[in-house]
């Protein structure tokens, strides 16, 4: 129990000291602290909407790797494209999981350029219930963002490298069948809410 009051002290203070930027790099990333091999549709709210696939594949350590892209309705509307990877990390004694993640992501669009990285952990646990087992997780990231998009000022620039923490719960829903049902919150700033279906290999 001391281990998860840690992890939600950490994400209430992600959310309390994340400072707004002009926009969010990354979608929600769905990311439980347990590796899996599946193909996923995704939306969120980025803009007034994002649509993205997320593929997923095993790697080496019990780690997992995965590419996503996709369609954000921002300004103009917007390519995300994005590499992710998700490392378990064994502590002796933990009573829950937990997860090194490391992502980059950007949005390309008429009028924008963003590029951003991430690294953060997530906590959390699966849990049985029946004919599916649900895992409820904590995600505090620390994020670096680049405006490169362009002003048609030169000079003056305004382009501009951001510091940001941020933070998402969630909850992985897996079902017999091989299907997941995918929530996530964003405790900071960015895209609100993310809902994804993903088809577990």
């Amino acid at each position: 129990m001391k281990h998860i009051g840690l992890a939600a002290g950490l994400a209430l203070g992600a959310a309390l000291l994340a400072s707004p930027s002009q926009a969010q790099v990354f979608t929600t990333p769905f990311q439980s602290p347990i590796p899996s091999s599946d193909f996923g549709v995704y939306v969120s709210d980025l803009g007034d909407v994002a649509v993205e696939g997320i593929w997923r594949r095993p790697s080496r350590g019990g780690s997992d790797v995965g590419i996503r892209a996709g369609y954000a309705d921002l300004g103009n509307g917007a390519l995300t494209l994005g590499l992710e990877t998700r490392n378990p990390v064994v502590l002796a004694g933990a009573p829950i999981g937990l997860a090194f993640t490391a992502a980059g992501q950007g949005v390309f669009g008429e009028g924008t350029s963003l590029l951003g990285g991430q690294v953060g952990f997530s906590a959390g646990q699966r849990i049985p219930a029946g004919t599916f087992s649900v895992t409820p997780f904590i995600h505090p990231r620390l994020a670096v963002i680049a405006d490169l998009s362009d002003d048609n000022d030169v000079v003056n620039d305004d382009n501009e490298v951001d510091l940001d923490v941020r933070a998402d719960i969630g909850a992985d829903f897996d079902f017999a069948a091989g299907v997941s049902l995918r929530l996530d919150i964003n405790l900071a700033d960015g895209a609100n809410w993310g809902l994804g279906l993903a088809w577990r290999q």
